[in-house]
């Protein structure tokens, strides 16, 4: 893809998968902190089947979030028996305290930045707002689109219409990566161009490089 024939202004960044991660994933997380405890691996593989059954509704603000996560760890809490390490578990163990961004991110969001405008639309709970200053990302981006606040969900064509909106730019004139296929395909549905990111493939580097949009070698 060749930004100068394809006239590509703005590019549309997934957040999570994309710009970063939990090198530790949730259940491990928390596994890693009971043990240390001292509760028994069996005790807490029950008390982590037996929160799958938590319907995760639409959050769209941090008082639902939290309310949502301590309904959640206090499920993991009575399955082991403690209910008071309900507080520690959610204070120890959120996703959003656990982010890291991906080792070529920051390069690449420096190098792009001179060329093109950027935003980000992605699925995320309130508190994926405060990883962007954690991780010292956000004044990379025109507009950081999060579902939780727009009350839509990729692969809706409506979310990807509110970015568009944000930005005041034309689906023609905008790339959007994320590592899903069918996030992909959405944003395509509304003319804008995309990219699947498959990190067990290539990095973000990579992909950006084989489609002409970063020349720079960091």
């Amino acid at each position: 893809m060749n930004p100068k024939k394809n006239g590509v202004k703005v590019i549309f960044f997934d957040a999570g998968g994309v710009l970063f991660d939990t090198p530790i994933k949730g259940d491990d997380r928390v596994r890693s902190l009971l043990i240390e405890k001292g509760y028994g691996r069996s005790q807490i593989d029950a008390a982590l089947r037996k929160v799958k059954s938590i319907k995760l509704p639409f959050i769209t603000n941090w008082n639902e979030e939290e309310r949502y996560y301590r309904r959640y760890y206090g499920v993991i809490a009575e399955g082991i028996g403690q209910k008071d390490v309900t507080d520690e578990l959610f204070t120890s163990t959120h996703y959003a305290g656990h982010c890291e961004l991906f080792p070529e991110v920051q390069d690449v969001l420096m190098n792009v930045s001179k060329e093109y405008r950027l935003a980000v639309i992605s699925n995320a709970m309130p508190s994926m707002d405060s990883i962007f200053d954690r991780l010292g990302i956000r004044n990379y981006f025109d507009t950081i689109i999060l579902s939780a606040f727009v009350g839509e969900e990729k692969p809706s064509e409506a979310i990807y219409q509110i970015a568009l909106n944000e930005t005041q730019t034309l689906g023609e004139d905008c790339l959007f990566i994320d590592d899903k296929n069918e996030n992909v395909e959405g944003a395509r549905r509304v003319g804008i161009k995309g990219l699947h990111l498959d990190r067990n493939k290539q990095n973000l580097a990579e992909l950006l490089r084989a489609n002409h949009l970063l020349t720079n070698e960091f």
